[in-house]
């Protein structure tokens, strides 16, 4: 336990002080650092004294249960990577693998600096215009799956109309709200939709029909697995 060298306890009857090991109180050099309860009343040293073991015992319960919670922790840490995934497991993510990277590859993306470049932005900071538009949920961003090539996140080309934000994504976003993860809305956007017209994907709507995108991401919000 690392306490200060003096911290007086205003108000109380009590001390706690820091004893070097140069102090006269026969300590060995190698004693460590030890600290002295200095009691202004003696007649509170009794009670003093019947509350040490007590608290020696609830700090070694406390430090018990500190080391039990880290030593999950750093078993948890290891399980996760050494636990190798099912059959299915894999199976499924290399399905949303290939949809991830499709929904890339079909409409293609921009970086925040292509945008801010394309929009003529004389931020010093070349990415403030995007992040603008981002905190403002008008657009959203997907990590690009390979961290090999490039470490930012990217934006979905059909978020945009002359490098302009649709007005169309931004009321979607506001639908799902903050929850609804990046990839899980670029796969909305991206997937045939039982509640638009000839079971459409939105995106194929955003420019014709955007009120009926809006509507039915309205409705996927109201669903539990939205």
């Amino acid at each position: 336990m690392n306490l200060p060298v003096c911290l007086p306890l205003d108000g109380e009857l009590l001390k706690v002080r820091s004893v070097a090991s140069t102090d006269n109180f026969g300590l060995p050099p190698d004693a460590g650092e030890t600290f002295v309860l200095e009691v202004a009343d003696a007649a509170t040293s009794p009670a003093l004294l019947a509350s040490l073991s007590l608290l020696d015992r609830l700090l070694g319960e406390k430090l018990a249960a500190e080391r039990t919670r880290r030593m999950d922790e750093m078993v948890d840490f290891m399980s996760a990577r050494l636990l190798l995934p099912s059959s299915q497991e894999q199976a499924m993510a290399h399905r949303l693998a290939q949809r991830h990277a499709g929904v890339l590859n079909e409409f293609g993306y921009y970086t925040a600096e292509q945008l801010a470049q394309a929009n003529g932005s004389q931020a010093s900071q070349r990415t403030a215009l995007v992040d603008n538009w981002r905190k403002r949920r008008q657009v959203f961003a997907l990590p690009h799956p390979d961290k090999t090539t490039r470490e930012r996140d990217v934006y979905p080309a059909f978020q945009f109309s002359d490098h302009k934000p649709v007005k169309a994504v931004q009321q979607v976003l506001q639908a799902f709200g903050p929850h609804k993860a990046p990839w899980k809305l670029a796969l909305w956007f991206t997937s045939n939709n039982g509640l638009l017209p000839g079971s459409a994907r939105p995106v194929d709507l955003l420019a014709s029909d955007p009120l009926a995108v809006v509507e039915a991401a309205r409705q996927d919000a109201l669903e539990p697995a939205a």
